[in-house]
């Protein structure tokens, strides 16, 4: 697998790109916690620290991650547009309290800009703290509301529990199983394949806003 993986995992360019939909490009997109930007050079150091521990790769596609390994894939990342069909796109998070690196969401747009698969890798010192749930959660937003897209997909290994708990809880649907469909580290391994709608999401946000007035007006 290139460095921008398919695999969800949470056990887990210095300036805006503008790419065929550049005038839809929301980046950088600040959260509560976060700020969701382009990677820059000067974010490698740790990139490749989180990258390179067990933990982090357990369920990816890299058993060790060195610094040289970072530089190849800035080097690959650094001319890409956002939005560009076949492309992977990775999306630094940012602490931003501090300004520290503490993860990555990758987007790998697909089928003429209709579609986009997500894979997410966030450091062991960030996790169990819903960092990978609130960059995930912004990205999913970036893409339907303002890249259009109709559908997100993500495939997960089977034994990811946590992997998996993210997804459910964004209201992604595990839409079937892949039996050893993958020789991973040795072994044949299964994987889950999860999908979202942008009609799914919208209604979930649209059920979720008048349950929060209902719950207001009971106040």
């Amino acid at each position: 697998m290139s460095a921008a993986t398919s695999r969800i995992s949470t056990v887990c360019a210095d300036q805006p790109a503008t790419g065929l939909q550049g005038t839809r490009m929301s980046l950088p997109l600040a959260t509560a916690r976060l700020v969701l930007r382009p990677f820059t050079r000067d974010d490698l150091a740790s990139f490749t620290a989180y990258r390179n521990h067990p933990e982090v790769a357990r369920y990816q596609g890299w058993s060790s991650y060195s610094f040289d390994d970072a530089l190849a894939f800035f080097a690959e990342q650094a001319p890409l547009a956002f939005d560009t069909d076949e492309t992977w796109f990775q999306i630094a998070a940012e602490r931003r309290t501090d300004g520290q690196l503490v993860g990555d969401v990758a987007v790998h747009f697909l089928d003429e800009g209709r579609q986009a698969e997500l894979g997410v890798t966030f450091d062991v010192q960030a996790q169990r703290q819903g960092y990978a749930r609130e960059a995930v959660a912004s990205v999913v937003e970036l893409l339907f509301e303002q890249h259009g897209k109709h559908r997100l997909v993500a495939t997960v290994d089977a034994l990811n529990a946590r992997a998996q708990r993210l997804l459910e809880h964004l209201g992604f649907r595990r839409e079937g199983m892949y039996r050893q469909n993958v020789f991973f580290k040795g072994a044949w391994g299964d994987e889950y394949a999860y999908a979202l709608l942008a009609s799914e999401w919208r209604e979930r946000r649209a059920q979720a806003g008048a349950a929060d007035m209902a719950a207001g007006e009971a106040r």
